[in-house]
């Protein structure tokens, strides 16, 4: 009778016990799923446009350590970016949306605020146990905790603004100044090392590598103070620290390079002078370098110097996780801001719709991926903004209802069965005279309107298109015209087809317009004016 007394105790105790240790197991479960997430690199360069590795077909580059991971990954060959020019590309890259919805660009006057990075794909794998590194160019310009970004990672070894081919002497490039390295790209390569010496070893990594090159900033500074040199007008291996180099010495000046046939025409064959005059910045500024033969062709020498001079840093990162038993569990995601016109259409620069600045060269080398799936290439059409939406799926993390992009894990595993059959475009910078550009990727066809906008900012109202007939348009046909040459929009006035491509333009630019009001009004605390 005495011992019957404590069953009810010792029954309590035994359920105490029981739930401890179930609190533990599921802990220590926890723990290792944690422990069992794949590692995450997201590399992304700058002013890359689609096709520039060899591994892609490109006739003169030399790329062996990229090409090895696109030959055992998986390459996404119609790849648009979601606004393509820097400042708001990067910060669709981190939302997930387009520049209309998130509000951040070069001729916007909002600023990513802290609220709106709670919602990036690196902030959202912080909070989900991931060590989260950033190494270059953090390139988002406008941002309300300026001075604080390295807080947003674990680790942070960045730069505001643009760097130039030897930064160590600049104000913004600081955290370089105690490099062995002394011209950027190795820099970069130098501090992605530093990273790897740092992870921890009971968390899974993500790390943001965010190349300057092959972006002009690089190629007019390879030959510092020297006008001729920045442009293009003279070797920039005449610079005596540059000679014996490697890659940007000699590499491919003993090449056939190939330069567009426009170059140095009249660009207004393609595009008005009332539209987009050249005068205001491209071609006597920012791309001087394009808009003659001869300084046209060492931009494109110094140009895929800079990619191979990249490639040798992304094989320095590969052989760095094998030698620490990282490169079975770490996944590599590559991408570029936008591509870039070098003297297509008699023109230069970015923030157009042309395939040559829209599209960029993508791939996923995913080491886990069964041996049918490597090297295989995808033809879907595809956004940057599924980038930041994979990136949050490898690591098993439901994104944001704002994102906009689709996880491509499917499309690599071949269960998706309904993909996207056409893709909204649309460039909303307004600088060196440039106009709003909205259209549409559908099968073979491409469509494109512009307004004029000769200010260097807008506001929401100015990107209400409704009603408002088009200032200019093209269509092309990029099946039998890939290299958009041959604008048909006069031969197709009537037609069905282009009817349906200017009606679903005008509808996904409304449906933007509308998403931008419901982000506004349920975010208001994270909407902030510069």
């Amino acid at each position: 009778m005495k011992f019957n007394k404590f069953i009810p105790l010792i029954l309590s105790i035994g359920l105490v016990i029981l739930w401890i240790n179930s609190v533990s197991f599921k802990k220590n479960e926890l723990e290792d799923q944690i422990k069992k997430k794949p590692n995450i690199i997201f590399l992304l360069s700058d002013d890359q446009r689609d096709n520039t590795f060899g591994a892609m077909g490109h006739p003169v580059l030399k790329t062996p350590n990229a090409d090895k991971l696109i030959k055992k990954g998986v390459r996404f060959k119609n790849t648009y970016i979601a606004a393509p020019v820097c400042s708001p590309s990067r910060v669709s890259f981190f939302t997930g949306m387009y520049e209309r919805i998130h509000g951040v660009g070069f001729s916007t006057k909002f600023q990513l605020t802290e609220d709106q990075w709670m919602q990036t794909y690196p902030q959202l794998l912080r909070s989900n146990g991931y060590y989260s590194g950033f190494v270059g160019k953090f390139g988002v310009e406008y941002y309300t905790f300026k001075g604080k970004a390295s807080e947003k990672f674990d680790f942070w070894s960045a730069h505001d603004g643009w760097s130039e081919f030897w930064p160590k002497e600049l104000e913004n490039c600081k955290e370089y100044a105690d490099s062995k390295e002394d011209i950027i790209t190795p820099i970069m390569g130098e501090k992605i090392e530093e990273f790897l010496d740092s992870i921890p070893g009971d968390k899974p990594f993500s790390l943001s590598v965010s190349f300057s090159v092959p972006h002009g900033s690089q190629i007019v500074s390879m030959y510092p103070d020297n006008e001729l040199a920045a442009k293009g007008r003279i070797p920039a291996n005449e610079y005596p620290k540059l000679k014996g180099r490697p890659f940007y010495d000699t590499m491919y000046r003993d090449k056939n390079i190939t330069i567009p046939a426009e170059t140095g025409t009249d660009p207004y064959v393609n595009i008005p002078k009332r539209m987009l005059d050249q005068s205001k910045g491209r071609a006597t500024g920012t791309y001087i370098y394009d808009y003659s033969r001869e300084s046209c062709k060492e931009h494109y020498i110094r140009y895929y110097q800079q990619i191979s001079g990249m490639d040798k840093v992304i094989g320095d990162l590969m052989k760095s996780l094998k030698k620490k038993g990282l490169s079975d569990n770490t996944i590599i995601i590559f991408a570029s801001d936008h591509g870039l016109l070098m003297g297509e259409y008699g023109m230069s620069g970015k923030a157009l719709l042309y395939d040559m600045v829209e599209k960029i060269p993508c791939f996923i080398y995913d080491p886990r991926l069964p041996k049918n799936k490597k090297g295989i290439t995808v033809d879907n059409l595809v956004s940057s903004l599924d980038i930041t939406t994979t990136i949050l799926d490898y690591a098993g993390i439901e994104p944001p209802a704002n994102m906009q992009g689709r996880s491509l894990i499917p499309l690599i595993n071949g269960t998706e069965k309904e993909w996207r059959k056409e893709l909204f475009l649309e460039s909303l910078f307004t600088g060196r005279d440039t106009p709003f550009s909205e259209g549409i990727r559908m099968g073979d066809w491409k469509y494109i309107r512009m307004y004029g906008h000769h200010q260097w900012s807008w506001e929401e109202k100015d990107v209400d298109f409704k009603g408002k007939k088009p200032e200019f348009e093209q269509l092309f046909n990029l099946k039998n015209d890939p290299q958009e040459m041959h604008n048909l929009i006069s031969e197709y006035e009537g037609s069905k087809i282009l009817s349906e491509l200017r009606n679903k333009t005008a509808k996904y630019s409304e449906e933007k317009n509308l998403e931008r009001k419901r982000y506004v009004q349920s975010n208001p605390s994270a909407i902030k004016a510069r």
